[in-house]
């Protein structure tokens, strides 16, 4: 016999056998689904569905040019990509990476499991979308005074772990009082804007950045030094100078940061950031 069909019908043989789920295997499925607003948990109880009938050597989840890696494995040639789709909402595609090409039943079984698995996708992502918004500066894009409160808890937990430095730097705008009184809230609300922009441009894609009252900001900077803090602050006042609209409205910035020491609370760290941040802005 041909090595080559030898071969091919091992691979054959070694194939879980697929069969079409039942009314009942389909409502329990279904039914492990709902009520998972975690997206990490969701997609953890789908593929493990799948799983039960397809060997999965890898899946990832693309969505809004984001990809996601759920089943962590090695790529194959045997790709295959599947769009999500619940009513009329695009839900981001899944890749599948197999030891073996899927057949026809196969192919058919994994868009019954996307039916099921849809709703359910759809809820979480509405969850995460709203939740976002509970946490977001609507005006800056920035994260709001909650997210900041949470992010920091987290941030020093992080510290005490992992011996990983930490620093909080503060700023709040300089002239952006008289812009409010000269110009009004549409040029003042632009100053927020443009300021929160700058903010992440100074900073690494790892910090965070967030808007915590009128005109006062706060950055995460993890890991980082004093020496790193001071070199984040002088690109914001550089990107300041160089922006127009701030430029001509003659806003600038004053800063002050604080570097995590062992057993501080957050209240202690953004107690030591503010005074520093007023320090320096009483001796311009």
């Amino acid at each position: 016999m041909d090595p080559l069909l030898w071969n091919n019908i091992l691979a054959d043989d070694r194939k879980p056998r697929t069969k079409p789920l039942g009314a009942d295997q389909r409502l329990l499925i279904l039914q492990k689904l709902q009520g998972k607003l975690d997206l990490s948990v969701l997609f953890e109880v789908f593929t493990r569905e799948v799983e039960k009938q397809i060997d999965i050597s890898r899946l990832v989840w693309e969505v809004e040019d984001t990809a996601t890696l759920i089943r962590r494995g090695s790529a194959t040639e045997n790709r295959q990509t599947f769009i999500l789709r619940f009513s009329n909402n695009e839900l981001g595609k899944l890749q599948y990476c197999t030891p073996y090409p899927l057949d026809k039943d196969e192919v058919n079984l994994l868009h019954t499991y996307h039916r099921l698995f849809a709703g359910p996708l759809m809820n979480a992502l509405e969850y995460r979308r709203v939740k976002n918004m509970a946490l977001r500066d609507y005006l800056s894009g920035l994260g709001n005074r909650g997210c900041f409160e949470q992010d920091i808890l987290h941030a020093i937990a992080i510290s005490e772990r992992r011996n990983v430095g930490l620093v909080l730097a503060m700023f709040d705008l300089d002239n952006f009082k008289q812009v409010n009184d000269r110009y009004g809230h549409p040029d003042g609300d632009k100053v927020i804007r443009h300021f929160g922009s700058l903010l992440k441009e100074a900073v690494r894609a790892s910090d965070r950045c967030y808007r915590i009252g009128g005109d006062e900001f706060a950055v995460i900077l993890q890991p980082a030094t004093d020496k790193s803090a001071y070199h984040v602050a002088k690109r914001v006042e550089q990107l300041i100078a160089n922006d127009r609209t701030l430029s001509a409205l003659k806003i600038g910035c004053s800063y002050g940061f604080a570097q995590y020491q062992k057993g501080d609370t957050s209240s202690l760290l953004v107690d030591r950031a503010d005074r520093s941040l007023y320090q320096h802005k009483r001796n311009k």
